[in-house]
């Protein structure tokens, strides 16, 4: 653990030496096994200047059990505790998805008005990169409530099944369908950069089990928390898709991924975003566990256990 906290701020100072991309994670953690390897895999990026983790809520879910937003918050926090980054905001988002209809739809937290905050701070000329691994309830949110942020701000999100190839967008995906009204609100908003990166495309990026595990042991405590959640999550899975690592690595190696502007679903206002086509997968597994050796190479060794 105190190896773990001296690596990361040790990571950090590597990064400063260059420009930093200011980047807020929204993402509905305990949700699925691969948001904890997307986190990890930003929390590691000295390029990044994280300004904020929040938790998003999947209450939609058949699998949902009590409140969805705690688990993901406790995850949340479990994880930067580990990699000694609890200095990050890591406001609760909301608990329901906003609502579909009245005056005020806005679902009111932590995480919208940090975001709005976050927004407002980013300086003249640049814009808060705001990466989301679930349901749009906070960044929707906070558009809502502040739309002077729309412009500020560049959204990665995770979601929907596109065929990219007629441009025809399929919202019955599980990111969409645990807050449709939010969704919309994201695709509405003409000055709200988007890159959307579908699911039917991040299916390709897997990982399986054995060789998961095998390059996880020599990371301690973190390599075994990120392990334990395969194996709490989905017991006996030989292969997982890494959804929301897809997501995470168009952000730090845009090189691997293949994309093109895409016109919005007829139902929403007609705008252009940008719609990720195929991706690297085996770049990309390689780029993660590359990013983990790194780690593995600055941690101090530790003593012989007696």
């Amino acid at each position: 653990m105190n190896g773990m906290k001296r690596l990361f701020p040790a990571l950090l100072l590597c990064g400063s030496l260059a420009a930093q991309t200011r980047v807020w994670i929204d993402a509905d953690t305990a949700n699925e096994i691969d948001d904890l390897y997307a986190i990890t895999r930003m929390l590691a990026a000295p390029e990044l200047d994280i300004v904020a983790l929040s938790s998003a809520q999947w209450s939609k879910s058949p699998a949902a059990e009590g409140n969805t937003l705690e688990a993901s918050q406790r995850l949340n926090e479990a994880l930067l505790g580990l990699t000694g980054r609890m200095s990050i905001p890591h406001p609760r988002g909301s608990a329901v998805g906003v609502y579909w209809w009245g005056a005020d739809r806005a679902a009111y937290s932590a995480a919208a008005y940090h975001l709005i905050r976050a927004a407002h701070a980013t300086p003249a000329g640049q814009k808060l990169t705001v990466i989301s691994l679930g349901a749009l309830t906070n960044i929707a949110s906070a558009l809502m409530i502040d739309p002077s942020i729309a412009p500020k701000m560049r959204l990665y999100w995770l979601g929907a099944f596109i065929d990219t190839e007629r441009g025809v967008w399929d919202k019955s995906e599980f990111n969409c369908l645990n807050d449709i009204p939010a969704l919309n609100e994201a695709l509405n908003r003409s000055d709200l950069e988007m890159r959307v990166m579908p699911a039917s495309v991040a299916r390709a990026l897997t990982f399986d089990y054995g060789s998961t595990a095998a390059g996880l042991e020599k990371h301690g405590r973190l390599g075994q928390f990120l392990l334990d959640r395969w194996k709490q999550h989905s017991p006996g899975s030989s292969t997982w898709i890494m959804w929301d690592l897809a997501a995470a690595e168009w952000l730090l190696k845009p090189e691997l991924v293949k994309w093109k502007k895409l016109r919005t679903p007829p139902e929403n206002t007609q705008r252009e975003v940008d719609v990720a086509v195929s991706i690297d997968a085996a770049a990309m597994r390689a780029d993660f566990w590359r990013a983990m050796d790194r780690l593995s190479q600055q941690e101090p060794a530790r003593p012989p256990q007696p």
